[in-house]
């Protein structure tokens, strides 16, 4: 299957670019069957995605003691369609690690599964039948910022309006929305929170996204209309 895929950003880094992310990238994998999980294994064996733990279920994921911070979390198959605690594991994974990157991999679906996805807080929406190439490419990109989803449905996807109750924010999102209506950079922000902008920046995009804006502007007023002042 030759899988067009559309990468979210300004201007996309190179995957090789080992100034934006030096060493080997740590990757957690969640869900699908043990023979999907052994499959990518395999398959970043000779590249900088290292695997550094594994759990059969989402749920799992929540809770893990002693992991070392995964940069990104690979996630195979989860039913992001109804109402279930997995439908939520997204931002209890980023209680736990704020910065960590999502990925999640279907083996069916369309156009509604992959925008449930996003809707979700996944950076990145992949399906099993496209080229082991082009899932190793479009994993970098997200572990480097991106965020990465079929081609077809990016028109439709950034069309759409804030779901209810999809802007209930995190301390962390609350506190960059104060320091864009300050009109802070995001380095001015990343200072006050103790991170780096980088951090920042993946967090605004996420959050942009989870609040149905196009930009940074578009924030602040939505900050401001609610009470953010």
């Amino acid at each position: 299957m030759n899988l067009e895929l559309r990468a979210l950003s300004a201007a996309a880094p190179a995957v090789g670019n080992q100034s934006m992310r030096p060493g080997p990238v740590p990757i957690l994998l969640a869900g699908g069957d043990t023979l999907f999980r052994e499959g990518l294994k395999r398959l970043f064996e000779a590249t900088a995605l290292s695997i550094i733990g594994e759990v059969d279920t989402l749920t799992a994921i929540v809770g893990l003691d002693g992991l070392q911070q995964p940069a990104v979390i690979i996630a195979a198959d989860p039913d992001l369609t109804t109402h279930t605690p997995v439908a939520a594991w997204p931002a209890a994974c980023r209680r736990t690690w704020p910065a960590v990157r999502i990925v999640v991999v279907l083996s069916r679906g369309g156009d509604r599964e992959v925008i449930a996805a996003l809707r979700s807080g996944a950076d990145g929406c992949l399906f099993t039948a496209m080229s082991p190439r082009a899932l190793v490419h479009a994993v970098s990109l997200v572990a480097l910022g991106e965020n990465v989803f079929p081609t077809r449905i990016s028109s439709a996807f950034a069309n759409l309006p804030p779901q209810p109750g999809q802007a209930r924010l995190t301390p962390r999102e609350r506190d960059i929305l104060r320091g864009l209506l300050a009109g802070h950079s995001n380095k001015m922000i990343a200072n006050g929170l103790g991170t780096t902008d980088m951090t920042v920046k993946a967090q605004l995009r996420h959050l942009l996204r989870k609040l149905g804006v196009s930009n940074r502007t578009q924030a602040a007023l939505w900050a401001h209309e609610n009470g953010f002042d």
